[in-house]
Formats: C-alpha cells, sequence, structure tokens
C-alpha cells in the first residue's frame, strides 16, 4: 500500500512537466511567428519584398517562372482601377479591421456541408497575408495562422499600403505577380495607360488567373458576371 501510494503522486509530477514544455514550446513558437511577421510588417511600409512565399511556392511546386517584375506606386493606379479591384473584392476594405464575419460563418456553413474547405470569405487583408506571409493550400492551420497575420498587418500598415501591396504582389498568370506586370505582359502597356475595358478584363479573371486572361476571361462565367458586374457600375 505504501510503495503504490508513493507511486501514483511521482507519475502525475512526470505528466506535469511535460504538458507544461508543451505548452511553453507552442507559445515561444507563437511569440517568434508574430514577432518575425511584425518586423516584416514594419519593414514593408518602406520597402517592397523582392520575393514571396507565393512566387516561391509556384516556381517549386508548380515550375512556374517568376518573370520580371514591375512595381507601381497606389497614386499611379488610376482610381477607377483600384475602386473596381475594392468593390469586387472587398468592398468594405476601409471600414474593417481585416475580416467580415457575417462571411465568415455563411462560408464555414457551406464547407461543414461541403465537407471540405471549397469556400472562402477573404478579404483583402486576408489575401495579402496569403500572398507576404504564408501559402495558398487550404487548410484550417495555414486559416488559422492567416488570422494572426491579418490582425498584425491591420495594427501595422495603413489601408492604402495595403492595397498597394496587394496589386502589386497577387497572382495574374503563370509567374505574373502584379497588375503592372500584367498589364505590361497582356497590353505591353502601364495599367496607368490601358482604359477602362481592359482594366475590367484585368480585374475580372483576378479569381482564377492561372486558367483564364483578359484575352479568354468570356470563358469563365464568373470572369463574365464580375465583367458585367463593373460594366454596370464603371
Amino acid at each position: 500500500m505504501t510503495k503504490k501510494a508513493a507511486g501514483k503522486p511521482l507519475k502525475g509530477k512526470k505528466k506535469r512537466p511535460f504538458l507544461i514544455r508543451v505548452i511553453r514550446t507552442v507559445f515561444v513558437a507563437h511569440l517568434w511567428f508574430w514577432g518575425v511577421v511584425a518586423f516584416l510588417s514594419l519593414l514593408y511600409n518602406f520597402i517592397n519584398p523582392p520575393i514571396t512565399p507565393l512566387m516561391l511556392s509556384r516556381w517549386i511546386e508548380k515550375g512556374y517562372p517568376i518573370q520580371e517584375r514591375s512595381y507601381i506606386d497606389l497614386e499611379e493606379i488610376p482610381k477607377s482601377t483600384r475602386n473596381m479591384v475594392v468593390s469586387l473584392e472587398d468592398g468594405n476594405f476601409y471600414k474593417h479591421f481585416g475580416f467580415e464575419w457575417s462571411m465568415i460563418k455563411e462560408a464555414y456553413r457551406r464547407n461543414e456541408r461541403a465537407g471540405g474547405i471549397r469556400f472562402g470569405a477573404s478579404t483583402i487583408s486576408n489575401q495579402l497575408a496569403r500572398t507576404m506571409f504564408l501559402t495558398t493550400h487550404r487548410n484550417y492551420f495555414r486559416k488559422y495562422l492567416e488570422i494572426q497575420v491579418t490582425i498584425i498587418m491591420e495594427l501595422l500598415m495603413t489601408k492604402n499600403r495595403m492595397l498597394e501591396l496587394y496589386l502589386n504582389y497577387i497572382e495574374w498568370g503563370k509567374g505574373i505577380y502584379g497588375i503592372e506586370t500584367a498589364s505590361l505582359h497582356y497590353y505591353g502597356q502601364s495599367c496607368a495607360n490601358i482604359g477602362r475595358t481592359r482594366s475590367m478584363k484585368l480585374i475580372s479573371v483576378i479569381t482564377n488567373p492561372i486558367k483564364y486572361s483578359p484575352q479568354n476571361y468570356n470563358r469563365s462565367a464568373s470572369a463574365r458576371a464580375r465583367y458585367r458586374m463593373l460594366q454596370r457600375y464603371y
């Protein structure tokens, strides 16, 4: 009886330090992650990153070459073009703090019914978080990290800077990143000079830029719908 009684507390004592070590490790990993993201978010207020995780993952996994990139300041992009992107991708971009909770709840319900992650509720902030810091792989762990990155960016960046980075780094084709690079690739002109119709076609294919381009956007039902919406309001 004495040996058994003495043995039980010792067993409990061994488990507790292990659990504490696990919790401590997870917490420290989070601190490092937050610190790196915060540092880079502050840095990206002043410099334009030469490469992103999205570019690397596309190159490694798909073999897409990273085409020579052209950067354009937000002020040089026509206001109508900026407004079209915001209206289609995230109408409340300048009002929310990175998330549209009603859309998230609806997407969660639809994914539950679908049995997997098929529907998203990503804001421009969320898309930028993936582009600059994460990957495009759909899973709940990436979404968990995306939430943290979004909050940090919203705290440390202005909305205009976030929009500028978004327009300059999102995917617009195989190895094509950013609106200026895409405009030069497809039209041979800066996005500041391509005009309303060409801008609408370029913006219409943001949701599936690998399969569709401004030249064949009409093959996609969603791109056609986006184009018609832009025609109606712009």
